[in-house]
């Protein structure tokens, strides 16, 4: 893979940390397309961190599915509003329109089909997704471990947001369901990504423990696009040498 070679020494440097599952270089180079889910509260999909990885993708890859992670949002709207439905629906869209409008300068400088930008909701439309989504909701009423999985990462994203101060809504119980139908609804759309063709994911920062569990082979009847899906860390080095 190529490092991203940037005028003036003006963008951080983009570097692979991993590959879950673990794959050869060369294996990795072999794809042409990958898709990037972007966080909406993620600083990294910002300013010259999202210049540097929209870069980094278009030197590495033909293609780059961005999907902007809005609609997903609204899980969390009710974990820490209280907002429900339509409500949460609308207030987790008007979030995803304003990153849109404050990054519409740097996705200017791309056009399809090396950068494609799609937003979350769209991504619940398919067959694939509804599928893999009963799947998933079948599993985690079925087999503890893969609910235990789910709920670690819950728990673990709901006291990463308590040390920022966030507080909660809800109760506690309440916020690791809610946290855990986000998850839920997350895998689904990565497994029928893979199941249209889009098997890389590329992202700065670690891969869900879940994930992780999934692709050392620690349950059985997950979905098929979970088991062709390669997730790529990234690491953002923001200081200059």
């Amino acid at each position: 893979m190529q490092d991203a070679q940037f005028k003036g020494g003006e963008l951080p440097r983009i570097k692979i940390i991993k590959t879950t599952p673990k794959i050869q270089p060369e294996q990795l180079t072999s794809y042409t397309r990958c898709y990037m889910g972007i966080s909406l509260d993620n600083p990294d999909f910002y300013g010259t961190s999202l210049e540097a990885l929209l870069l980094w993708v278009t030197k590495n890859y033909q293609q780059c599915l961005v999907i902007i992670g809005d609609f997903l949002r609204r899980y969390n709207e009710q974990i820490f509003v209280c907002e429900s439905g339509n409500s949460a629906e609308k207030a987790s869209l008007a979030e995803g329109q304003t990153y849109l409008e404050q990054t519409r300068q740097i996705f200017s400088k791309y056009s399809e089909p090396s950068i494609k930008i799609v937003r979350w909701k769209e991504c619940l439309d398919s067959v694939e997704y509804k599928q893999a989504k009963q799947i998933l909701d079948r599993l985690y009423n079925s087999d503890q471990a893969f609910k235990a999985s789910v709920q670690k990462d819950s728990f673990s994203f709901i006291n990463r947001q308590k040390r920022k101060k966030q507080i909660l809504a809800v109760s506690i119980e309440q916020a690791i369901e809610i946290s855990s139908a986000y998850l839920i609804e997350e895998i689904a759309v990565f497994s029928s990504l893979a199941d249209l063709g889009w098997n890389i994911e590329i992202y700065p920062g670690p891969e869900l423990g879940v994930l992780v569990d999934i692709a050392k082979g620690n349950f059985s009847n997950i979905p098929e696009g979970l088991k062709k899906r390669i997730n790529v860390e990234l690491q953002i080095e923001k200081t200059q040498r």
